[in-house]
């Protein structure tokens, strides 16, 4: 008479590589992100150097919009000189448009230093950018050498879990069902072979005689008084 244990213990084997397999395809955007995290830093400069150049865009016009806007000024105050009264009045219109002319040359003189700044930003943009895709190319055959092992583990994952099923329906059911409860909770092994001397395989824990001997028994299934784990003791161990 065959032990009901023994299609159970082949499924546990099967469980073991399955649980590994899919455990690595869980960790491999982990690794993943881990390889892109080699580029943080020149994604950091990029980013920096980015809104330091859009920084000095905008102020850039905001002194285009201030300059035109004293542009027109100075037309208006000339206008109004052209229809002057007096001299006093036409003095005064002279004035103010000297005053106004010499706000725009201090706006424009800011602007050409700002427009170097600018052009010195789109420098320090183009070198990150590059630095960042010669980064990205040292990674690039990692990354898709990860994608293809993704790939060929899922593939795999799906013709084992094929094949699981099918030697689980050859599995008493009742057996099967306190298997999977305790494999769920152990995570390693919920059916374990008795080590020489009397041990059990799961905790290593001295096992009592009855149970020894009733774990060969096919018409008993029976526990580790100390960790709860399926204790198997055929005559030939696999």
């Amino acid at each position: 008479m065959s032990h009901p244990l023994e299609p159970i213990y082949a499924l546990q084997k099967k469980d073991r590589r399955l649980i590994k397999i899919l455990r690595e395809i869980r960790d491999i955007p982990q690794r993943r992100s881990d390889i892109e995290a080699q580029l943080s830093g020149s994604k950091k400069k990029l980013a920096m150097a980015l809104d330091s150049k859009k920084h000095t865009e905008a102020t850039l016009k905001e002194l285009e919009l201030e300059v035109e806007s004293l542009k027109q000024q100075v037309v208006k105050y000339k206008n109004q000189q052209m229809e002057a009264q007096t001299n006093d009045q036409y003095r005064a219109f002279v004035k103010e448009i000297g005053v106004v002319e010499d706000e725009i040359k201090a706006l424009e003189e800011k602007e050409i230093h700002l427009m170097e700044a600018l052009e010195q930003g789109k420098s320090i943009v183009a070198e990150c950018e590059a630095k960042l895709n010669v980064e990205k190319a040292g990674i690039a055959d990692e990354l898709a050498e990860l994608d293809d092992r993704a790939a060929h583990l899922k593939k795999k994952a799906e013709t084992m879990k094929a094949d699981r099923s099918r030697v689980a329906a050859g599995c008493d059911k009742e057996i099967l069902k306190k298997y999977t409860r305790i494999l769920n909770n152990k995570k390693d092994f919920a059916v374990v072979l008795i080590e020489p001397g009397g041990h059990c395989g799961g905790c290593h824990m001295k096992l009592p005689p009855q149970v020894i001997h009733d774990a060969r028994n096919p018409t008993k299934v029976v526990a580790c008084n100390f960790c709860g784990r399926i204790v198997y003791n055929p005559l030939h161990k696999a």
